[in-house]
């Protein structure tokens, strides 16, 4: 209950109070009995009539003392016109104060003992049975049941132990002792529960593998991680993480989350609630949760109301129990425009004007996790699915891309990338999106696809864009194919950018870049990263891709079918107008997009 509420409950049971107990006329007797709640119907020189809420009472006017307004009324008429009883106009109303004060006093100190049982539920601290133990204390006992939960709290404190951030329904959370840039709610360094943010947190439904809600038992013995991990997963859609890890060690289990391609401590389960998280989101995904030895892969999927997000599920076994690594891929919201990759102008139309092509091959390069999908996705959401047949095989489906037919992996069942590409060549396509060329034969089946009238779009794993054929050589693919299928290769980094609330400038001294053979003009302006409240004291928010382009050309195509070397072909495609991913990250620093650090570490 918020303050607000308790204060609205205290006015409602303050009136209703006036409205039962404090309105009526009074009758002081020369005794010293005061009759509340009257109505005087009638008065003549003798007697005056009056109606309780029990009955009807005539009393001798010479027995009562005419100390209120009403009394003195009634007997200076009876006095100024003695006869027959006379009837008398409704009376005022006299408030009677001590009701109030007494019912004001029981509704403060009810509310104080709701708020006390409120308190000692969020700051218990323990397993389950000591927090049970002291609510029930404080319930029963409120005022000594509150003294020795005090006492324990201190001994607490005193021995360095820090307050809990889950609900009572999870035991013995507590934060890491060093220094980190956000809690499990959002704090800084010390987490308080008592202290949330005001940013939007998630609520989610966990889903199945046929998108039915999982009903969820009170008995299961995983229900006491599954609301740890609901926590858990809640605070790292909001985060925007890509990835979260439970990483066991010889005294608890720390959970980070990866932001911005960078990992970040969060929090510190103790060893026995790192292992009742780790058995819930087993669970969810399907996994055996007694097999701890062997490597073990599942997935399941949460409902928020944004849309549907699903999460992998990888186990790892180490030296102090098993680890688990869950992939965030939001299908909804990843979906990128060419405009939002970070592409030069001048490259972003040549890229665009590429991918419109009737036939051949597109590849984008990188390292894992450098965004490759992304920009193909955005190649794709350019063309006209209307008018041509799209269709994807992909491990897994990470966005949803409307009008196209995407198909999911699935070894168990027999969808392999080879056999999915041959069914998805029986399908009449215009547009084949591949995600991963993984070996020889799936690489000679989507090259023969680009050879034979098909738009194929797909990625690999190279240092740069020349880089790409040398690859594709030893896959075991003629040269003489790799020239015809080839028409473009978009090689890329990612990196943070600055975040633009807290960015710090300075003047370079022109040697900053030296290390990428890059000289900026000296006293250039270029910024570097700081960090505040909106960017969590990292410096940096969000991220943009540092690319290069090669469109294979004549030139190009003739060395690639002599066997030109790696040197070779990087001097005809640097003469053809290809300018290396960190020029285009050098172009960022000048402009204040992101800092020199972000473009050494990403070359």
């Amino acid at each position: 209950m918020s303050r607000t509420q308790r204060w609205l409950a205290l006015v409602v049971v303050t009136m209703v109070s006036w409205g039962i107990y404090s309105f009526g006329t009074e009758i002081h007797m020369k005794n010293g009995m005061v009759y509340h709640d009257v109505k005087i119907l009638t008065v003549d020189a003798t007697n005056m009539v009056v109606e309780f809420s029990y009955g009807v009472l005539n009393i001798p006017l010479n027995a009562i003392e005419a100390t209120g307004e009403v009394t003195k009324a009634a007997v200076a008429m009876a006095v100024e016109k003695p006869g027959p009883p006379a009837e008398l106009p409704p009376a005022p109303y006299v408030h009677n104060w001590k009701m109030d004060y007494y019912l004001a006093g029981a509704t403060v100190l009810i509310l104080g003992w709701i708020s006390m049982l409120l308190w000692v539920q969020r700051d218990a601290h323990g397993t389950p049975a000591e927090i049970k133990r002291a609510n029930a204390d404080v319930l029963l006992l409120p005022g000594l049941g509150l003294a020795l939960y005090l006492v324990a709290r201190s001994r607490r404190l005193k021995a360095g132990e820090e307050r809990r951030t889950l609900s009572g329904r999870v035991a013995g959370l507590h934060p890491d002792e060093a220094p980190k840039k956000r809690g499990l709610f959002g704090n800084r360094t010390k987490i308080m529960a008592v202290l949330r943010p005001k940013k939007h947190r998630v609520d989610m439904e966990f889903l199945d593998a046929n998108h039915n809600p999982i009903q969820v038992k009170k008995d299961m013995p995983e229900m006491t991680g599954i609301e740890a991990a609901r926590e858990v997963l809640k605070d790292a859609i909001s985060e925007r993480a890509s990835d979260v890890h439970l990483e066991p060690h010889d005294n608890g289990c720390r959970v980070r989350f990866r932001i911005d391609g960078v990992l970040q401590e969060r929090m510190v389960f103790e060893k026995t609630d790192g292992l009742r998280v780790s058995a819930a989101l087993k669970t969810l995904a399907q996994i055996d949760v007694a097999e701890r030895r062997k490597a073990q892969d599942g997935r399941f999927r949460v409902r928020t109301e944004g849309g549907e997000i699903d999460f992998r599920v990888a186990t790892a076994n180490s030296i102090h129990g098993e680890k688990l690594v869950l992939r965030i891929l939001d299908r909804n919201s990843g979906l990128l425009s060419l405009g939002d990759l970070g592409m030069p102008q001048e490259m972003m139309e040549t890229f665009d004007r590429v991918i419109h092509s009737r036939n051949g091959m597109i590849l984008a390069t990188g390292p894992t996790g450098s965004g490759k999908t992304s920009t193909l996705y955005a190649a794709l959401s350019r063309l006209d699915a209307k008018r041509l047949n799209l269709m994807s095989i992909e491990d897994p489906v990470e966005y949803e891309l409307s009008g196209a037919t995407q198909m999911a992996v699935n070894v168990k069942a027999g969808v392999t990338y080879e056999a999915g590409l041959r069914s998805i060549l029986r399908q009449d396509p215009d547009v084949i999106f591949v995600g991963e060329m993984r070996d020889a034969e799936a690489a000679k089946i989507a090259l023969r696809a680009a050879l034979t009238g098909h738009l194929v779009f797909t990625t690999l794993h190279t240092k740069d864009a020349p880089g790409s054929i040398v690859r594709l050589e030893e896959m075991g693919i003629e040269r003489y194919q790799i020239s015809s299928a080839l028409l473009m290769i978009v090689a890329q980094r990612l990196v943070r950018v600055l975040c633009p609330t807290c960015r710090k400038s300075y003047e370079a001294t022109g040697k900053e870049l030296l290390d990428l053979r890059i000289e900026l003009p000296e006293g250039s302006l270029i910024y570097q990263a700081v960090g505040c409240d909106a960017c969590d004291q990292t410096g940096y928010l969000g991220r943009t891709g540092l690319f290069e382009l090669l469109v294979v050309e004549d030139e190009l195509r003739q060395a690639i079918t002599d066997g030109a070397s790696h040197e070779t072909l990087m001097e005809i495609a640097k003469r053809r107008g290809l300018h290396p991913y960190h020029e285009d990250g050098a172009l960022k620093v000048l402009l204040g997009i992101t800092s020199i650090d972000e473009v050494l570490q990403a070359s």
